[in-house]
């Protein structure tokens, strides 16, 4: 059994269901950030369709959060990628989801896609799984980005309308367009010409680290599924050991299919993009999916 300990929002080098009808491809990498490819890339992740709107749900009470032991399943792979930094802490067993051996994290649910990938490429054996998708079709009022956030859930689901999405630049014919300080990326499975949205730069250099996202950005973060968006939250920073909290921070969100990504200026250098805490705020959620013995 792990130890509780209180749920912190924080950042730095040390940090505390299935898909909607998603169908799972292997398919090669993205190019690096300032790269690009001769033809539309193939998409890691097939485009999810988006949840049905259901009723605004009211914010669920607090979960107490313990922290377990990375199993050893996936501790190479948290070991090799930073996982504190990209996952969090374990808040839960080994687990299933999906039918495929799982683990809960701070910020993700890490998958074993294995028995899955028949690429022979060892980037594809574990997969973040797409937690954003099922959270923001029940229009949770969860707070975004913070213990406190003018960004929910239900801001999400309704940003992430068809409706919402821009359209591709003029002469786009596929793959990504790094225009200025934004790139375009279109909402298809095969980054054909598509509406989509833009991300600006200081999320797409994050998302093309391949200390972080070996498999490329197309498989371990997805597409965007919402521009990025302000907001104001009440959050942790960490300088150095300690932990200091702040009120009334303003921040930028956006949210992918595999994560949500935030920017703080006031970060710590280096630690500026973060992913959100999507993991214990599914746990929190679906508290009957995440176990918590």
């Amino acid at each position: 059994m792990g130890v509780q300990v209180p749920n912190l929002r924080v950042i730095g080098p040390v940090a505390g269901a299935a898909a909607v009808g998603a169908a799972l491809l292997f398919l090669p990498q993205a190019p690096a950030f300032g790269e690009s490819s001769a033809a539309p890339l193939a998409q890691a992740t097939a485009v999810s369709p988006q949840g049905t709107p259901g009723s605004v749900q009211p914010v669920p009470p607090e979960r107490p959060v313990k922290f377990y032991t990375v199993d050893p399943i996936f501790q190479d792979y948290y070991t090799a990628h930073d996982g504190p930094r990209v996952m969090g802490g374990a808040i839960s067993p080994r687990t299933s989801s999906g039918g495929v051996t799982a683990q809960y994290f701070e910020k993700a649910r890490l998958e074993d896609q294995r028995a899955n990938n028949r690429t022979g490429n060892p980037t594809y054996d574990f997969e973040y799984g797409l937690l954003v998708d099922e959270m923001k079709a029940i229009r949770s009022l969860a707070p975004v980005g913070g213990e406190r956030s003018t960004v929910t859930y239900d801001t999400i689901q309704t940003a992430s309308d068809a409706s919402q999405r821009v359209a591709p630049p003029p002469g786009f014919t596929g793959n990504v367009a790094v225009t200025g300080d934004n790139t375009f990326i279109p909402f298809t499975a095969d980054l054909s010409p598509a509406p989509g949205h833009t991300v600006p730069s200081y999320f797409w250099q994050y998302m093309n680290r391949p200390d972080l996202f070996p498999a490329g950005w197309l498989h371990d973060i997805g597409l965007p599924i919402t521009e990025a968006m302000p907001a104001t939250v009440d959050k942790g920073r960490i300088f150095g050991t300690e932990v200091q909290r702040f009120s009334n921070v303003p921040i930028v969100i956006q949210a992918f299919q595999r994560t949500i990504l935030t920017y703080d200026p006031a970060n710590p250098a280096g630690f500026e993009v973060e992913r959100a805490n999507t993991g214990t705020d599914y746990s929190r959620l679906f508290p009957q999916n995440v176990p918590n013995p």
